[in-house]
């Protein structure tokens, strides 16, 4: 079974850089490095889970049910929680 992949990116000196681990916590601590030294600049990473199954997201609501027949409640407040 593969194991997720973590890829942390960011710029040296204005060159793209990267670095690959599948574990979660050295992405973090390197990331953590990055972020204390003003000379690298535009940090992030992301993930990959080979065993992830279906797509992210809901695609499809009907009926107040996902695809899979899951109720779905959830709805975007816009007056700030009130």
């Amino acid at each position: 079974m593969s194991e997720s992949k973590y890829t942390i990116y960011w710029m040296d000196n204005h060159e793209p850089q990267y670095k690959q681990t599948p574990d979660m916590g050295y992405a973090l601590k390197w990331m953590e490095y990055l972020r204390k030294n003003p000379k690298f600049s535009a940090i992030c990473f992301c993930a990959e889970n080979p065993n992830q199954v279906g797509k992210m997201g809901v695609d499809s609501i009907v009926d107040n049910k996902t695809p899979d027949g899951v109720e779905y409640t959830w709805v975007k407040r816009r007056d700030g929680g009130q």
